[in-house]
């Protein structure tokens, strides 16, 4: 056996499909929730306005 031959069939690419899904659809909610946030001491992502 060749180091490429591989068996596939045992992998399941549609829940891992859905499971990166539902990992993009949270880190875009904490994304969005993020920018939601005040803006206390008047720096916009890190960056201080001087």
């Amino acid at each position: 056996m060749s180091e490429f031959d591989f068996d596939l069939d045992h992998l399941d690419f549609d829940a891992a499909a859905e499971k990166n899904a539902r990992q993009l659809e949270l880190a875009d909610q904490a994304a969005a929730d993020a920018a939601a946030l005040p803006d206390e001491d008047d720096c916009a992502g890190g960056a201080c306005k001087i």
